[in-house]
C-alpha cells in the first residue's frame, strides 16, 4: 500500500528462452494474463523496439521490477547453466542479486517444458516454483493462474491456525 491506502501495482519482469514460436505465444499469453489482473508485466516482445539495447532491456527489467518469473525449459536451464546469449546474461544478473541477499524471493521459476530432473537453472535449484506445464496457451486464464497473481500481489496464502493453549 502506498501513503494513499493505494494497492501498489506490482511490476513483474519475465524472462525466458526464445525456444519456438509456440513458447513464445505462450509466455505472452501469460503476460496479458497477468495484465489482466493488475500486475505490470515487462516482454521484450512488447517493451523492445528495433534499435533498442536488450543488455539494458535485461539489466532495468530484472533490477527495476519486484518481481521476475523465470519461465523454465530444458532450453532455458541449458542457456542459463551454460552461461549462454541473453539467458545467461540475465542469469549472471540473477546470480548477482542471489549473493548479495540470498533470502530474496524475487525470483520465481515457473515451470514450462522441462523433461529431465532438474525443473530450474542451478542458480534457482533451492527456491520453490510453481508447475504451469500442463497449461496450453488456451487454459492460461486467471483461475489456472491463481496462486501466481495471489503471490505477485502479496495477497497472504490461507492464515495458519492458532497454536492451541496460547
Amino acid at each position: 500500500m502506498n501513503q494513499k491506502g493505494k494497492r501498489e501495482i506490482p511490476t513483474v519482469f519475465i524472462s525466458y528462452s526464445h525456444d519456438s514460436a509456440d513458447h513464445k505465444r505462450w509466455v505472452a499469453r501469460l503476460a496479458t494474463v497477468l495484465r489482466e489482473n493488475g500486475i505490470d508485466a515487462m516482454l521484450d516482445q512488447w517493451d523492445v523496439g528495433l534499435g533498442d539495447d536488450l543488455a539494458i532491456f535485461m539489466e532495468r527489467g530484472l533490477k527495476g521490477s519486484d518481481r521476475v518469473l523465470v519461465i523454465c525449459t530444458d532450453e532455458y536451464n541449458r542457456k542459463a547453466d551454460g552461461g549462454l546469449g541473453g539467458v545467461g546474461y540475465e542469469k549472471m544478473i540473477v546470480t548477482s542479486d542471489l549473493i548479495k541477499d540470498i533470502s530474496t524471493n524475487k525470483f520465481i521459476p515457473v515451470i514450462r517444458q522441462v523433461s529431465g530432473n532438474s525443473k530450474t537453472p542451478i542458480c534457482l535449484s533451492t527456491r520453490t516454483y510453481t508447475d504451469l506445464s500442463s497449461y496450453d496457451e488456451s487454459d492460461l486464464t486467471a483461475v489456472n493462474v491463481k496462486d501466481l497473481l495471489s503471490e505477485l500481489h502479496n495477497i497472504p496464502k490461507e492464515s495458519k491456525p492458532a497454536l492451541a493453549g496460547r
